[in-house]
């Protein structure tokens, strides 16, 4: 019986190219994610200081919210799209289904199993949102030096 040569046997399995390339696109969204929530914070921070300056309605809470998301779900797809320079539709889907997973999860952690069709909307929102944001990064020129 031969046995086997030390050439043939198997190495130890290693990171090799789709391990580095799963770290590296999920650290692309994950710091995008981070930069899109801080601008959805700030956002929203400037408008709870207006309505606490102007009487505005009650009725406005929401779509400023929403409209506050919207807008760190455009920078999100955007950053994540600039970082990655491929699949702006894919990833800035990727990017908006986590920011709206978040908040669907703090949302019930706070208010309870309450899930109506205003989820449906906002899933829509922010996903359109962000593949606004990643076909705006992808396409943006590079500048040469």
């Amino acid at each position: 019986m031969k046995k086997p040569s030390k050439l043939s046997r198997p190495s130890k399995p290693s990171a090799g190219p789709e391990t580095k390339n799963a770290a590296r696109l999920s650290r692309a969204v994950a710091l995008s994610v981070a930069a899109g929530t801080a601008v959805s914070f700030l956002i929203l921070c400037a408008f709870a200081a207006l309505m606490s300056v102007r009487d505005l309605p009650h009725s406005a809470v929401v779509p400023m919210s929403i409209l506050a998301v919207a807008a760190g779900t455009i920078l999100s797809g955007y950053c994540c799209a600039r970082i990655l320079r491929e699949k702006g539709l894919l990833w800035g889907l990727c990017c908006g289904t986590v920011i709206f997973l978040l908040a669907f999860f703090c949302e019930l952690t706070l208010l309870g199993p309450v899930i109506g069709p205003l989820a449906l909307y906002k899933f829509i929102i922010y996903a359109a949102s962000g593949m606004i944001g990643g076909v705006l990064g992808v396409n943006k020129k590079r500048k040469v030096r």
